[in-house]
Protein backbone atom coordinates (compact mmCIF):
# COMPACT_ATOMS: atom_id res chain seq x y z
CA UNK A 1 0.00 0.00 0.00
CA UNK A 2 1.03 3.35 -1.32
CA UNK A 3 0.65 6.21 0.75
CA UNK A 4 0.36 9.73 -0.80
CA UNK A 5 2.74 12.72 -0.08
CA UNK A 6 0.77 16.10 0.97
CA UNK A 7 2.08 19.43 0.78
CA UNK A 8 2.72 21.43 3.67
CA UNK A 9 4.53 24.80 4.24
CA UNK A 10 7.25 25.64 6.41
CA UNK A 11 7.70 28.87 8.61
CA UNK A 12 10.64 29.47 10.01
CA UNK A 13 11.82 31.86 12.93
CA UNK A 14 14.97 33.46 14.41
CA UNK A 15 14.54 32.60 17.73
CA UNK A 16 12.42 29.55 19.76
CA UNK A 17 10.92 31.96 21.73
CA UNK A 18 8.94 33.47 18.41
CA UNK A 19 8.69 29.71 17.11
CA UNK A 20 6.75 29.19 20.37
CA UNK A 21 4.65 32.14 20.53
CA UNK A 22 3.77 31.41 17.39
CA UNK A 23 2.61 28.28 18.03
CA UNK A 24 0.17 29.49 20.47
CA UNK A 25 -1.17 31.87 19.30
CA UNK A 26 -1.67 30.32 15.87
CA UNK A 27 -3.11 26.93 18.15
CA UNK A 28 -5.40 29.99 19.66
CA UNK A 29 -6.89 30.94 16.99
CA UNK A 30 -7.59 27.33 15.59
CA UNK A 31 -4.98 27.20 12.68
CA UNK A 32 -3.87 23.74 12.78
CA UNK A 33 0.16 23.70 13.11
CA UNK A 34 3.10 21.06 13.99
CA UNK A 35 6.18 22.39 15.53
CA UNK A 36 9.31 20.17 13.71
CA UNK A 37 12.62 20.62 13.71
CA UNK A 38 13.74 23.58 11.20
CA UNK A 39 14.70 21.65 8.02
CA UNK A 40 17.92 22.85 5.97
CA UNK A 41 16.17 23.89 3.07
CA UNK A 42 14.91 27.07 5.42
CA UNK A 43 18.21 27.42 6.68
CA UNK A 44 20.25 27.42 10.04
CA UNK A 45 17.78 29.25 12.45
CA UNK A 46 16.33 28.37 15.69
CA UNK A 47 16.15 24.81 15.01
CA UNK A 48 12.23 24.73 15.69
CA UNK A 49 9.46 25.45 12.45
CA UNK A 50 6.20 25.03 12.00
CA UNK A 51 4.44 23.22 9.75
CA UNK A 52 0.96 23.96 8.16
CA UNK A 53 -1.07 23.23 5.57
CA UNK A 54 -0.79 26.19 2.73
CA UNK A 55 -4.58 27.24 2.97
CA UNK A 56 -3.73 28.03 6.16
CA UNK A 57 -0.76 30.31 5.20
CA UNK A 58 -2.06 33.81 4.34
CA UNK A 59 -4.18 33.83 7.74
CA UNK A 60 -1.47 32.84 9.44
CA UNK A 61 0.94 35.30 7.92
CA UNK A 62 -1.76 37.82 8.54
CA UNK A 63 -2.06 36.92 12.52
CA UNK A 64 1.65 36.53 12.99
CA UNK A 65 2.11 40.08 11.28
CA UNK A 66 -0.26 41.45 13.52
CA UNK A 67 1.22 40.25 16.52
CA UNK A 68 4.98 41.61 15.49
CA UNK A 69 6.09 37.77 15.10
CA UNK A 70 8.43 38.15 12.10
CA UNK A 71 8.82 34.71 10.34
CA UNK A 72 12.25 34.53 8.94
CA UNK A 73 11.76 32.16 6.09
CA UNK A 74 9.34 29.81 4.39
CA UNK A 75 9.18 26.56 2.68
CA UNK A 76 6.83 24.16 0.78
CA UNK A 77 8.03 20.64 1.42
CA UNK A 78 6.05 17.43 0.78
CA UNK A 79 5.41 15.00 3.63
CA UNK A 80 3.63 11.66 3.94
Amino acid sequence: MTRSSKTFVVLGFASTHDALDAEALLGDLGIDVVPIPAPRSIGALCGIALRLAPDDEPRALEYLKGAAIAVSTRATIEDV
